[in-house]
């Protein structure tokens, strides 16, 4: 009798749910409105001057705006730390592709470590 009752337990028990993973927009909704391929700004315009003086902000860049436009990140995740800088010299240097694997790469990361 002892026996049927634990099998019940477990059949009772709900199948895990997976997390849905957040994009981009999702994570740093400002950000991901301004990278996206089609609104880039010109280079060296006013707009890109605007952009590349946040991207060297930590709480006001692309991770900045992810983790509440805090710098704390650059104490707490070296991984945080590391994608910002390349966001700020990829967007710099305009290398679009690159920006867009750091996009990724952010997402990836996001989704892993710090999605509660």
């Amino acid at each position: 009798m002892e026996n049927s009752l634990i099998f019940q337990d477990i059949q009772k028990e709900e199948p895990k749910q997976q997390k849905e993973e957040l994009t981009l927009e999702d994570i740093s909704p400002k950000w991901a409105a301004r990278l996206n391929k089609n609104k880039l700004p010109t280079f060296m315009s006013l707009t890109w001057f605007k952009w590349y003086s946040e991207l060297k902000y930590g709480s006001k860049c692309v991770v900045g705006e992810a983790h509440g436009y805090s710098s704390s990140y650059f104490d707490d995740c070296n991984t945080c730390d590391d994608i910002s800088r390349k966001f700020m010299y990829y967007f710099g240097t305009c290398s679009n592709k690159k920006l867009e694997q750091g996009m990724h790469r952010f997402v990836k990361h996001w989704n892993e470590k710090h999605i509660m």
